[in-house]
């Protein structure tokens, strides 16, 4: 069933704002616009593939559930471009580039590498990343957009852990996971350590915009205390190298 559509509260916060910094808030909102609509395209290329996997029910239904939440995401995205900016903001083309192909010519193992990655570690860091986001923001704007997006991106790390819990992943891809394992992580945490493009490095925290150093801690808590131990419950490790 899709979730109800985002009402935006009122906030008198933005006004305190200069125009610079509104400018590059809105800019941010309309670059993560790209990558949430880039999102829901890979959970749809991979939504065929958990099938072809023999991924259960429950996870066939929390991929789908993924598609229509990353769309959601991408249009309050671009609500909250156009609400910092002050003026109408067009949706952006998605930003992919295709699921990743790791060369191992074993299409289970391949959706499995996919899921790890996409889910497992990416899905779970996202959650950690907006709950601090959350934390940090006073603008209600801010809370209330942190907030719809925390309860779907806990569901899309559930989808992965849930799929290599699962059945359809035995204990030869479990072997095979445990040796991609701390690379996936290490790809994963380089990418979320990227520098915004458009914010400062002190972030702006009222209006949950992490600084740099404060991302770093919420990636890096997110590895400690979910990838690492999630990955060891299930026989897959629980240290990266």
């Amino acid at each position: 069933m899709r979730r109800q559509y985002l009402e935006l509260p009122e906030d008198d916060t933005l006004a305190s704002l200069d125009p610079a910094t509104r400018g590059a808030i809105a800019l941010h909102w309309r670059h993560r616009a790209a990558a949430e609509l880039g999102v829901a395209v890979a959970f749809e290329a991979l939504l065929p593939r958990l099938r072809g996997a023999s991924a259960a029910d429950a996870v066939i239904a929390l991929a789908v559930k993924a598609v229509d939440d990353e769309r959601r995401h991408a249009e309050l995205c671009v609500r909250l471009a156009a609400r910092y900016l002050d003026a109408p903001v067009e949706a952006p083309a998605p930003r992919y580039e295709g699921l990743p192909d790791f060369g191992t010519g074993d299409e289970a193992l391949e959706v499995a590498l996919t899921t790890l990655g996409m889910c497992c570690i990416n899905e779970s860091i996202a959650s950690e990343w907006i709950r601090s986001s959350w934390e940090v923001a006073s603008s209600p704007t801010a809370i209330a957009a942190n907030r719809f997006h925390l309860q779907d991106e806990i569901d899309h790390a559930r989808l992965g852990w849930a799929h290599l819990a699962s059945s359809a992943v035995g204990p030869g891809l479990r072997a095979a996971l445990r040796a991609w394992a701390p690379k996936l992580i290490a790809v994963n945490v380089a990418e979320w350590k990227k520098p915004d493009p458009y914010l400062p490095p002190a972030g702006v925290p009222a209006h949950g915009h992490l600084s740099l150093a404060d991302s770093a801690a919420a990636i890096d808590a997110a590895v400690r205390d979910v990838v690492l131990p999630g990955l060891a419950h299930l026989g897959l490790g629980g240290s990266v190298s």
